[in-house]
């Protein structure tokens, strides 16, 4: 009896909102035509880039709103001489408070946009892959790379490395390495190592 495999099940019937109706159903008709792999990487990455533009929004917002209050303090500061300097100092107190307490929340998105990563690199990758891997159970540790390294693998210069890694935001350096590397393998800088160390 034939194995039935994942591209050959039937779809499921899932309700899709109106206004995406017809986007489902160019992307089902390129799935019949064998491009499904592209697909879900291009989706994929545009799911990541809408992730990061909505965290990069809301920190943007929580940054504008800081600038704002500090004009507001310092026309204040300029304008009323007469105001006395402790009610100034309490409120650059405050507002030293609210920036301190905005940094840890900064430093979570930023988090989460890894973990978000992480978690799409570690999905398993749909396709068909032949039963009779040589490589299919052994697992290689890849360990982290230089520069020079990194560029030999991925087939681009040093140059083309570091435009990539000062131009994009971490997450998308990882996702761009990941597509030149041979094994599909994604990269990150560690600062602390100088190195890059693979994401899996």
């Amino acid at each position: 009896m034939s194995e039935i495999t994942d591209e050959n099940k039937p779809s499921q019937m899932i309700r899709v909102p109106t206004p995406l109706i017809s986007a489902v159903r160019e992307l089902s008709r390129l799935h019949r035509q064998g491009h499904t792999n592209e697909l879900l990487q291009g989706l994929d990455e545009l799911i990541l880039a809408l992730d990061w533009n909505i965290t990069r929004g809301d920190k943007s917002q929580s940054l504008s709103t800081i600038c704002e209050r500090l004009d507001n303090l310092e026309s204040q500061l300029l304008g009323d001489v007469s105001s006395s300097t402790k009610s100034d100092n309490k409120r650059i107190a405050d507002l030293e408070e609210k920036v301190a307490h905005l940094t840890p929340m900064i430093t979570k998105f930023a988090e989460a946009i890894i973990n978000i990563q992480n978690n799409l690199n570690n999905q398993p990758r749909r396709g068909n892959f032949s039963r009779n891997n040589s490589y299919q159970g052994q697992a290689v540790k890849l360990q982290p790379l230089t520069e020079d390294s990194l560029s030999s693998r991925l087939g681009v210069s040093v140059e083309t490395i570091r435009k990539e890694k000062s131009n994009q935001p971490p997450p998308l350096f990882v996702a761009w390495s990941k597509r030149k590397d041979t094994s599909g393998i994604g990269w990150e800088f560690n600062q602390q190592t100088g190195l890059y160390h693979p994401v899996n």
